[in-house]
């Protein structure tokens, strides 16, 4: 009996030891740093991983998550501080141990002041320079609805939410970024090396497009519930000296909705409530983490028990992306590189917010008023005058020897003189000046030796510069004279007009810059409708001429002007001139050439029944042609992913260095054409073989002279009669070789 219970104690604990090591093999096959050893490690297995994390791109505009920037490791496997979720080794929490629910109420009377539910703090502190960065969240949707709101229904916002954060997720500083991340900044740093600037700043376009224009370094995690209301605008001012009474009764109506208690609601009168529900023209309810709202049967209560099931970022704070780009995550480049790295990203990062900013007049009540304006420009109360456009044109010329015209497409002239010149009584203003660059690889055969053929690749450099110009009324010119202005696109932008890339109906097209398309007519009767009045262009190059004397004389398009100053610019050249768009007209970005902007100028409420302008997201120029040039010239890093210019002295000892490591690959000669190599082939196999059969020929004659002779008698020397001049050395083994000698 004793033996038997033995046995069965054994079997029990070879099963746990079995156990054990299949738990162990289980967790050895999950890779070091995955969260999933942590539940075996730690052995709790009620542990939640910790979703509302930072380290993610943000989209600073439209408010959207972009690609991850950081890499997460869970090694240490870290939780948190009430041991309830497993978070990042290099993310650190803060619990809100306070169980207290705030409320707010609050009331936007313009849809501009509209700050986001979910991320204020990471708007309101974009951390850039650059001027108007107030657009930051004005394309999301939140954003959108509120603005369309206000204007098409003549409205007031009012927003109560009730708001429990529960812990704040901080990201540490130098936090490895993510490989993917990494690898894009690296490919940017190595055409910054090679001085390929124009694919350095289309990367980093893409950079900014994958990655977006922050990176989130800190998250405030828990669930909040949320009312918007869309109430009248003349209500509003009814109660504009109180508009406390508002927001209480905005109150009311949400603590009602979530059956909340009078204890948690502002004193107000059902009468002030009873106003308030009938000048509600619209009303939106959304919950944020926690249960999900159900009309009926829903309480605050219920949704209190259930929010740390299911907890959402409530806001975002963080750092424009360059931020990221050290010395210190980037040891790979030198520092001088990563200073060029971080202007080139920064650089991509501004251009996306400039092309997004829609100048106007954002007064509703304005007759000037822009539906699609973001930033106002001062144009609602300005008057507008009416300009007169005599069209663009743009000469090109080729330089170098390449088989192809790179001035094809770049040459256009003017529909109204049919050459490279503006009308009578217009003048010509350049616009931008600019050059592009080509390479091709020409393969050249000449005669070499005596019957081969030597060919060589040659590189074959050209060039074409570019010079866009358009026309200026200068002095009185006749009505219906000029062309009909209907917008401009790019291939990388749509025409804000026909929200495409192509012209409104009874226009065409004219190409100006590298890409660009500027829509005309001359149809006054049926193109005039889709037209937009039209007040010039200014870049980098020149200012506009027709802000000379503008604010003194609006009524007038003529350059000439009384002023001493506004006599000294006009005499002063284009470049003097002042660079902007006249009384009652908004400037517009156009495109970027070469690090150059181009505006034009449209009346303020130009494109204002058109509808909210849509995101323009990067790239915002064509992939360049040089990005997808082969040199045999570079040097390359041992990770592969850093290139360098050889210097010719590098050059030839790499070359060396290869002939005497691979005998296999210098036996070829690149300078020979695969015929020649052929031909060389079998002459020499010929050869080979010639003398082959010569030497063995050769061998064999000798061969018969001097056959040799086999004696089956011993050695021995014998002196015979016969022959006394004899000596004959033998054996008298059969194997032994006899040899005569005769003296």
């Amino acid at each position: 009996m004793a033996g038997r219970k033995g046995n069965f104690l054994v079997l029990i604990l070879w099963m746990l030891d079995l156990a054990i090591a299949t738990q162990e093999s289980r967790t050895d096959s999950i890779p070091a740093g995955d969260p999933r050893r942590c539940y075996s490690i730690l052995n709790d297995k009620n542990l939640i991983r910790y979703e509302s994390l930072p380290g993610n791109g943000w989209d600073n505009l439209m408010n959207k998550d972009a690609g991850i920037v950081v890499n997460f490791n869970f090694s240490k496997c870290k939780t948190t501080d009430d041991g309830r979720y497993i978070v990042p080794d290099t993310i650190y929490t803060i619990p809100i141990k306070s169980s207290r629910v705030e409320t707010y109420a609050e009331l936007f009377d313009h849809w501009t002041n509209y700050t986001s539910t979910t991320s204020r703090s990471i708007n309101v502190g974009a951390g850039l320079t650059l001027t108007h960065f107030g657009i930051s969240g004005k394309f999301s949707s939140e954003s959108e609805s509120i603005k369309s709101h206000q204007v098409d229904d003549k409205s007031t916002t009012t927003r109560v939410q009730v708001r429990y954060v529960r812990y704040t997720a901080k990201l540490q500083p130098d936090t490895p970024l993510h490989p993917t991340f990494k690898s894009r900044l690296l490919s940017i740093a190595a055409h910054i090396q090679l001085n390929n600037t124009n694919m350095a700043t289309y990367e980093s376009e893409l950079l900014v497009r994958d990655f977006g224009t922050h990176v989130v370094t800190s998250v405030d995690a828990g669930a909040a519930l949320v009312q918007v209301d869309e109430i009248k605008s003349t209500f509003s001012r009814d109660y504009s000296s109180s508009k406390s009474k508002i927001s209480a009764s905005a109150s009311a109506s949400f603590f009602s909705v979530f059956k909340i208690s009078s204890s948690y609601a502002h004193q107000t009168t059902k009468e002030m409530i009873d106003q308030y529900l009938g000048n509600r023209s619209h009303s939106r309810v959304e919950t944020y983490g926690g249960p999900i709202f159900q009309p009926v049967n829903f309480s605050l209560n219920d949704w209190g028990d259930k929010i740390g099931d299911d907890l959402v970022p409530l806001d975002r704070a963080g750092d424009p992306l360059f931020f990221l780009i050290t010395p210190y995550s980037l040891p790979e480049l030198p520092n001088s590189v990563v200073y060029k790295l971080i202007q080139s990203v920064k650089t991509a990062i501004e251009m996306y917010y400039k092309f997004n900013i829609y100048r106007g007049c954002t007064n509703t009540d304005s007759p000037n008023f822009s539906f699609q304006a973001n930033v106002d420009d001062g144009t609602c109360k300005a008057p507008s005058t009416n300009f007169t456009f005599g069209g663009v044109y743009q000469k090109c010329n080729r330089n170098g020897g390449l088989s192809r015209n790179l001035c094809s497409g770049l040459d256009q002239k003017n529909p109204l003189t049919g050459d490279y010149s503006c009308p009578p009584n217009y003048e010509a203003v350049l616009i931008q000046e600019s050059t592009r660059s080509s390479s091709e690889s020409v393969h050249k055969c000449h005669r070499c030796w005596l019957f081969a053929h030597c060919c060589n690749d040659h590189t074959v450099y050209g060039s074409a510069t570019y010079s866009a110009y358009w026309c200026v009324a200068r002095g009185s010119v006749p009505e219906q004279s000029g062309f009909l202005f209907g917008g401009l696109y790019t291939n990388t932008v749509s025409n804000p007009v026909t929200r495409s890339r192509q012209c409104p109906l009874y226009f065409y097209p004219l190409n100006i810059g590298n890409d660009m398309k500027v829509c005309v007519s001359d149809d006054y009767e049926l193109g005039y409708e889709f037209s937009v009045p039209f007040a010039g262009f200014y870049s980098c190059r020149s200012g506009n001429p027709l802000m000379i004397g503008s604010k003194s004389d609006s009524k007038s398009n003529s350059l000439k002007s009384t002023h001493t100053l506004d006599s000294y610019l006009t005499l002063s050249g284009s470049g003097q001139w002042p660079k902007g768009c006249p009384n009652g007209y908004s400037q517009h970005l156009a495109t970027v050439e070469n690090s150059c902007e181009i505006n034009y100028c449209v009346k303020a409420d130009a494109f204002s029944p058109r509808g909210l302008p849509p995101v323009r997201q990067p790239p915002f120029m064509e992939i360049p042609a040089e990005g997808f040039t082969d040199s045999s010239s570079y040097s390359i890093s041992d990770d592969g992913l850093i290139w360098k210019i050889m210097t010719p002295e590098e050059a030839d000892t790499s070359k060396s260095a290869s002939t005497s490591s691979s005998d296999s690959e210098s036996s070829e000669n690149p300078g020979l054409s695969k015929g020649v190599v052929a031909g060389i082939s079998i002459i020499a196999t010929i050869a080979c073989i010639v003398a082959a059969s010569a030497i063995i020929v050769k061998y064999r004659k000798y061969k018969s002279l001097y056959r040799p002779l086999k004696m089956s008698a011993p050695l021995y020397r014998e002196k015979t009669t016969n022959s006394p001049s004899r000596v004959q050395y033998g054996s008298q083994n059969e194997h032994q070789t006899e040899i005569l000698v005769e003296t």
